[in-house]
């Protein structure tokens, strides 16, 4: 440690002694300065630690303070979790399953309940509905005496059907013998083939035997009736195939069907 305090000395003071004469008793006087030097460096240290002590318990209680207040602060805010949530977050610490509050579970029932409330109004309300008549706008296009076009999609939409009730028999029928356009009276005449054993259908067209002028509607009619063997039959195919305004493709046709049902 003295060479250290030495080294340091001369470093200091190099500029004296580069002087070419010494001062007198030069040694002693460095070696009192040394011994002055290490007592203070000696006493500086000794104040040090005491400082440095007390800096570092004081710096240990500011941390201990912070760790309390942290630690409180946590555990106040976790209270206030615990209190202020839901029923549905609350967990069983046995199963570690959710208890769900009874509310929540009015909540999920309530919406099935209120779906099952509405389907029941639909179903009221539609069984208190009037019935719509399914063939309403067949019997619309069939009365619509403005346009051919209307009553030709009607009839097409006639021939899709497999039964014919009541009243669209009564429809048909009346389109065949009365309607003013021969294509629409030879459409319906084809919808009426299909349902030629009704005896009300049956009855109509035995009746245009008689009332039918239209030659191709004629044709088509002695068609269908000519199988018919029924002696009221027979005598309206005579009378027509007699009247000298019936035309002779319509004649043979007669002819023909007269002799088929006699054989």
């Amino acid at each position: 440690m003295e060479r250290d305090f030495f080294k340091r000395y001369v470093e200091e003071h190099r500029d004296a002694f580069e002087n070419e004469a010494l001062p007198p008793n030069m040694l002693g006087n460095i070696l009192n300065k040394l011994e002055e030097r290490k007592s203070v460096e000696a006493n500086l240290k000794l104040e040090a630690a005491p400082k440095s002590r007390k800096l570092t318990y004081t710096w240990l209680a500011v941390a201990c303070s912070l760790f309390i207040v942290a630690g409180a602060y946590l555990f106040l805010s976790q209270e206030k979790n615990e209190l202020t949530a839901t029923p549905t977050q609350i967990v069983s610490t046995n199963n570690n399953n959710v208890e769900p509050a009874p509310f929540s579970i009015l909540e999920e029932v309530e919406p099935a309940v209120k779906s099952t409330n509405a389907v029941k109004k639909q179903r009221i309300l539609v069984a208190h509905q009037p019935k719509v008549d399914a063939h309403k706008e067949i019997y619309t296009g069939l009365s619509d005496s403005s346009s051919v076009a209307n009553r030709m999609d009607a009839i097409i939409k006639a021939s899709a059907l497999v039964v014919l009730n009541e009243k669209m028999k009564t429809e048909l029928c009346k389109t065949f013998s009365d309607d003013n356009n021969d294509n629409v009276r030879l459409a319906a005449l084809e919808v009426l083939s299909k349902f030629s054993n009704d005896k009300y259908i049956h009855e109509q067209l035995m009746a245009g035997l008689s009332k039918q002028k239209d030659p191709i509607v004629q044709l088509e009619l002695v068609k269908i009736m000519g199988s018919n063997s029924n002696p009221e039959t027979t005598d309206k195919l005579i009378a027509m195939a007699n009247n000298p305004f019936t035309v002779d493709a319509v004649k043979e046709q007669v002819h023909y069907a007269l002799l088929t049902n006699n054989n």
